[in-house]
């Protein structure tokens, strides 16, 4: 990937960050929420108050899943191995 390449998707990603972040919100509390259905063992979990304060649950449920995971997510992007490099590499030798 290009320098040029990579300052477009930064400004592409500061434009969408908004819909990309509640995108995300979105797809993280309804897996939460289909996941706890499936599973029988969480059947202790009221679903009936959650569904009147769906906002506030989304939103608590995004934050609790970033705190856990943000920094295994930044651990994982920085041991990435980079495609591009690798073949660059490549054709050099």
């Amino acid at each position: 990937m290009t320098e040029d390449q990579q300052q477009k998707i930064k400004s592409l990603i500061d434009k969408y960050n908004d819909i990309l972040l509640n995108s995300m919100r979105l797809a993280v509390a309804e897996d939460f929420i289909n996941l706890t259905i499936l599973n029988r063992d969480d059947q202790d979990f009221e679903l009936n108050e959650f569904l009147q304060n769906k906002e506030q649950y989304y939103n608590y449920i995004l934050k609790e899943f970033l705190k856990k995971n943000s920094s295994s997510v930044v651990d994982e992007l920085r041991n990435m191995e980079d495609p591009v490099k690798n073949i660059k590499d490549n054709m050099r030798q």
